[in-house]
């Protein structure tokens, strides 16, 4: 069967599993039962280029004998390290993580449009937790307006630089912890301008956030954006009480049906769009 539709993930903060994006994947593909062949997914994981010096820090660290709350505190090191060396402009190999970690991004894409075959008139769907969610829209910025610059990840074709983006769900979203100090504070350009017609009615951005969920916030109101971005912030209660009622709901959304029902519902309704036959005359 035709591959219609693509399928991107990408992780938050600290140190997943490499197969952290398993369980949602057979969840959403049983929910669309035989559709599922209709569909293609790729996992970004990202955390090995921070994770390795991370480690060699903590084992530095470890000679201390000074310390209390180490396992909280290497939990700090590995999590809450991230944004930081992100965003630093901080080396590895003469190369800047920031860079690094969108190559990742633009090599993950890559190997999903190879999967879904002509790719660049398909919809693509972003699924993007927590600090992914400020990796992968800034990734998205810097296809817009970054595009003489060096080391960013910069797209080879439509798809990698985005422009089929039809679907965006970000959730337990901190974007607005990283946003400039001061306005106006412009909002990435979406859906694309160069989104297939046929795509354009089901463009939509979803920022789905537990109210309890710390980590996690609204974005719908805090872009100074004259380009007209809309977003729609969903509210959940993510998790199993009592868990779902404390800032543990940060990491339970690819767990809750609630969260699930919002993806297949997205899913569901890009598959069910038919993209217009092209004459070869």
């Amino acid at each position: 069967m035709s591959k219609k539709l693509g399928v991107f993930i990408i992780h938050g903060m600290g140190d997943p599993d490499p197969n952290y994006a398993d369980g949602l994947i057979r969840q959403l593909s049983k929910r669309l039962g035989t559709a599922d062949q209709e569909v293609e997914f790729e996992v970004c994981y990202w955390a090995p280029i921070l994770q390795d010096q991370q480690n060699v820090t903590w084992r530095r660290l470890l000679q201390s004998n000074t310390m209390q709350a180490k396992s909280f505190r290497k939990w700090i090191v590995s999590a809450l390290g991230d944004p930081a060396s992100y965003l630093s402009g901080y080396f590895k190999a003469n190369k800047p993580v920031y860079g690094e970690i969108h190559e990742c991004v633009r090599i993950s894409l890559e190997r999903l449009a190879t999967r879904l075959r002509d790719a660049d008139t398909k919809p693509l769907m972003i699924l993007a937790h927590s600090l992914g969610s400020v990796i992968i829209s800034n990734y998205i910025w810097d296809q817009h307006y970054n595009k003489k610059e060096k080391n960013v990840g910069y797209g080879k074709t439509p798809f990698e630089r985005t422009e089929t983006l039809t679907s965006f769900i970000t959730f337990g979203s901190n974007i607005p912890l990283f946003l400039p100090p001061a306005p106006p504070i412009k909002c990435i350009p979406f859906p694309h301008e160069k989104l297939p017609e046929y795509l354009k009615p089901e463009a939509r951005w979803q920022n789905v956030f537990d109210p309890d969920d710390v980590l996690g916030y609204p974005l719908q109101h805090i872009w100074d954006d004259p380009q007209g971005t809309t977003i729609e912030d969903v509210t959940i209660n993510a998790g199993i009480w009592p868990a779902s009622e404390t800032p543990f709901s940060h990491t339970a959304y690819i767990r809750d049906d609630d969260f699930l029902d919002i993806v297949e519902e997205r899913m569901k309704a890009i598959l069910a769009v038919t993209a217009p036959v092209v004459s070869s005359q």
